[in-house]
């Protein structure tokens, strides 16, 4: 732990063996504050950082200011680290009328910061985008500001890495990415991705926003991880002025007539050393000059080629090639930056290679892409999920290493479909919780957060605790960000977990026979009357009846997607196609209220 100066006679930093149940404290009363923040003479950045976010809530919940120390009296709130404690394992104590808000890393002081606001009643449950205009967090104001602690406070998270993907990056701007990350340890999540350069084509990358976001995740200390589906970031066809296909075709991955390919899609011929290493030395210069990276995603081209020359095929299948590649360069990447962990995909190729081990020292994001959500991934019923979770199964059998998940919480396929499933997202966790999975992500587009805000709430508190209980988490959500219409809000997120993933136009979902579209449509309506006799009758202001409109447009979607799937599953083209020109339109006229992205074209 470390020490501060103390003006406390017979108090032991360390004696926290008496966890004895305190009375509630007074921290503030009519604009006095009775209490001080106390922090680490030598502070780092982000404890600098808890410190400063603990001040200004307290004056946000008392209207008092609370100032901020190195000397630790009687009746102060202690920021510190505690070295018995995991890196991302807290404690919150009220012992003697003293507060300690101790983790066991900076990150994790954070964390036991805004918990501790959390006791005092701060909610905030999503990044403060534009279009929440204040409904995305609550803050109550008290005349007297009371702690009160039962018992201490001890967490840990249960899966290590918590993360957050940029991915396509189509809505995200420096703006509202400064919005999430200010969110994310207010979440204990503890990982941001971003691309090195999305599919090549120069928009969404990581450097288009480094240089003001390292400081904004650094201060919160956020783990940086770039890069993504790339090999060809470091060798392909038009690299030394477009020389370099020329001067070395037989680096380039041969396609199946016999030729040398410029595709970018196609993976270069591994089995060619010379062209392995100039891969990992182009690699290697990245990292050196990137030195905030912490976690490098070293992924194939996204639907990626493999070359057809005799001497690849020889090295085995296609996960084995890949296995094989990403193996080499971790062991270099471990001698030359050791602080650097890579990390890669299960994705196209979700069969653990039966030949070929992967280096433990890599992290590895398994990627069940084609899961229907009709069926929790471990389920019977549907073939596709059993085959990924066999997989997965014996990937855990055969690698030693951590394994994540890279989730599809909220997928780009499903068009901003209002597919919330809240409790579907719980039993997925909690099964990765048995499997002894160490890591979960999901994409994170602003663009249609409000949609799928409540996933994204309660994603992260499952992230840390699967086990907790999402009815809770549900009317949390509900209660800020749509006030006393809050229990309407849950009945229809409710309403929408049992409808959406079953009727509407989601990817890998069964067509169903026309009599069920009718009830589910019925459904919806009657979801729909709600709203609009709510808005009508209640007393609420105008962000709320915003929400509440953005709610009906969800719903509206709704009724759209289980129309074209009613006409899906009467074989009429026709009307199919009269309603996809409709949705799209549809999506168009709302793409910039934060609910929906529309099509591309």
């Amino acid at each position: 732990m470390r020490f501060f100066k103390l003006i406390l006679t017979g108090l032991c930093i360390v004696s926290f063996s008496v966890l004895e149940a305190e009375e509630s404290i007074v921290l503030a009363k009519k604009g006095k504050a009775f209490y001080t923040i106390c922090q680490p003479e030598q502070a780092t950045g982000c404890e600098l950082f808890a410190a400063n976010e603990l001040q200004r809530y307290l004056y946000e919940l008392s209207h008092t200011r609370f100032n901020i120390t190195t000397v630790c009296k009687k009746k102060s709130i202690v920021i510190t680290t505690e070295n018995s404690l995991q890196e991302e394992e807290y404690q919150i104590i009220l012992k003697d009328e003293m507060v300690w808000l101790t983790g066991g890393s900076p990150r994790a002081i954070l964390y036991a910061t805004y918990d501790f606001l959390q006791q005092l009643g701060c909610r905030w449950v999503a990044p403060a985008y534009n279009f929440y205009s204040g409904t995305d967090y609550y803050i109550p104001e008290n005349e007297e500001l009371v702690f009160n602690l039962p018992e201490s406070r001890k967490e840990s998270p249960v899966f290590a890495y918590r993360k957050l993907y940029v991915e396509e990056g189509r809505t995200h701007q420096t703006e509202n990415l400064k919005q999430l990350i200010d969110w994310m340890p207010k979440m204990k999540l503890n990982t941001l991705v971003f691309p090195i350069d999305y599919e090549g084509r120069g928009t969404v990358k990581w450097d288009n926003w480094r240089k003001e976001l390292v400081p904004e995740l650094k201060k919160r200390s956020i783990k940086i991880e770039v890069g993504g589906h790339g090999y060809q970031n470091f060798i392909h066809a038009k690299m030394e002025n477009e020389t370099l296909f020329e001067r070395h075709p037989e680096w380039f991955g041969m396609d199946a007539s016999g030729e040398r390919s410029k595709d970018p899609r196609m993976v270069i011929c591994t089995s060619n050393l010379d062209a392995v290493h100039y891969l990992y030395a182009n690699l290697l210069n990245y990292l050196k000059q990137y030195t905030e990276i912490e976690i490098f995603d070293f992924w194939p081209p996204d639907s990626e080629k493999w070359c057809q020359c005799g001497q690849c095929q020889t090295m085995g299948n296609e996960a084995e090639r890949h296995v094989m590649l990403v193996n080499y360069v971790a062991q270099k990447l471990h001698n030359d930056l050791p602080d650097v962990k890579l990390e890669c995909l299960a994705y196209r190729y979700t069969t653990p290679p039966q030949n070929k081990e992967l280096n433990e020292n890599i992290l590895l994001d398994f990627c069940p892409i084609g899961q229907n959500f009709e069926y929790q991934l471990y389920e019977k019923g549907y073939t596709r999920n059993e085959d990924y979770s066999k997989n997965l199964n014996d990937w855990i059998k055969m690698f030693k290493g951590n394994i994540c998940i890279y989730s599809y919480f909220r997928k780009y396929a499903w068009r901003s479909l209002p597919n919330i499933i809240p409790h579907y997202m719980q039993n997925e966790l909690k099964y990765f919780k048995k499997l002894g999975i160490r890591g979960i992500s999901v994409y994170s587009e602003p663009g249609d957060w409000f949609t799928y805000g409540i996933n994204h709430y309660i994603f992260a508190e499952l992230s840390w605790n699967p086990d907790i209980d999402v009815e809770s988490l549900v009317r949390n959500y509900t209660d800020v960000v749509y006030a006393n219409a809050g229990q309407t809000a849950m009945d229809i997120y409710l309403e929408l977990e049992d409808i959406v993933r079953f009727a509407c136009n989601i990817a890998h979902t069964s067509v169903k026979e026309p009599q069920a579209y009718v009830a589910y449509s019925n459904r919806i309506r009657t979801c729909r009357n709600r709203i609009a006799a709510i808005t009508q009758n209640l007393q609420t202001d105008n962000f709320i009846r915003q929400n509440l409109k953005r709610l009906d447009l969800m719903l509206e979607y709704t009724e759209k997607s289980i129309a074209f799937m009613h006409a899906k599953s009467l074989n009429n083209e026709d009307q199919m196609n009269q309603l996809n020109t409709d949705i799209r339109s549809f999506l168009k006229e709302h793409a910039t209220e934060g609910i929906f992205i529309p099509h591309r074209n």
